[in-house]
């Protein structure tokens, strides 16, 4: 479902509509005038579309906060730039539990450095 195609079809055949001279025949600009018409068309259809779904998708992440309010979310604690989590020992990558809720443990460079092994963060 790509809304472009028809915007984009529309802005060529506004153009072809704009070298139209008074002289050319009425016919050619009625030809014109359909196809704009029948292009504008499929692109309401396509942006009704996009706004079910986003509806759908709205109300799908309303149903994950409400499951996520009524469960015990683990808060983890930052240390040395990582997060440590009270019932597990290690330290974890921030980035990766924020994005995705993965617990990946670093790994030790140096006494002042820590890295991710999945997304390669440096964290300090």
């Amino acid at each position: 479902m790509e809304i472009f195609d028809p915007i984009t079809r529309s802005q060529s055949i506004l153009q072809q509509m704009s070298l139209v001279s008074s002289t050319d025949d009425k016919q050619k600009l009625t030809s014109l005038l359909t196809s704009l018409s029948t292009e504008l068309d499929n692109i309401k259809l396509i942006a009704h579309q996009l706004t079910e779904e986003i509806s759908q998708l709205q109300e799908g992440q309303t149903r994950l906060l409400s499951l996520g309010a009524t469960q015990s979310i683990i808060k983890p604690e930052i240390k040395s730039g990582c997060y440590i989590f009270g019932n597990e020992k290690g330290f974890f990558c921030p980035s990766c539990y924020d994005k995705s809720g993965n617990k990946v443990a670093t790994t030790r460079i140096n006494s002042k450095l820590r890295v991710c092994p999945a997304c390669r963060a440096s964290i300090k």
